[in-house]
């Protein structure tokens, strides 16, 4: 029963953790964990451009959060904002540049994908 109880109460701690870790997430924060380029050069002009496509992004991130949406419906906006960025970053860094800042950068977008759907945007 101590051993249920135990399991349980870690469980439960787990789930709170989680929850408060996510539960906000301000847009200086947000915008400079999308800028990091990993280590990817990009010359003035595609710097830009990479962090107004952020910039976008954390935007319309923004505007979600100030609407009422379902858990579902603002997951599928958040992922459409998301592919929107990658299409706006695909034409204006060009498809060899943008390849290689994916490679570089998936992991970490993948991560503040999954913690923005878990929190909500602060100002």
């Amino acid at each position: 029963m101590k051993e249920i109880i135990l399991k349980l109460t870690l469980c439960l701690a787990f789930l709170i953790s989680s929850a408060s870790y996510g539960q906000a997430f301000s847009k200086k924060t947000l915008t400079a964990a999308l800028n990091q380029t990993s280590g990817v050069t990009l010359d003035t002009k595609q710097k830009s451009a990479y962090n107004q496509a952020n910039s976008d992004l954390v935007s319309g991130i923004a505007n979600l959060d100030k609407k009422k949406l379902s858990k579902t419906e603002r997951d599928s906006q958040i992922d459409q904002l998301f592919d929107k960025r990658d299409k706006t970053l695909s034409s204006s860094l060009g498809i060899e540049k943008y390849t290689d800042v994916k490679k570089k950068t998936d992991k970490n977008i993948k991560s503040v994908k999954r913690k923005i759907k878990l929190a909500k945007l602060i100002m």
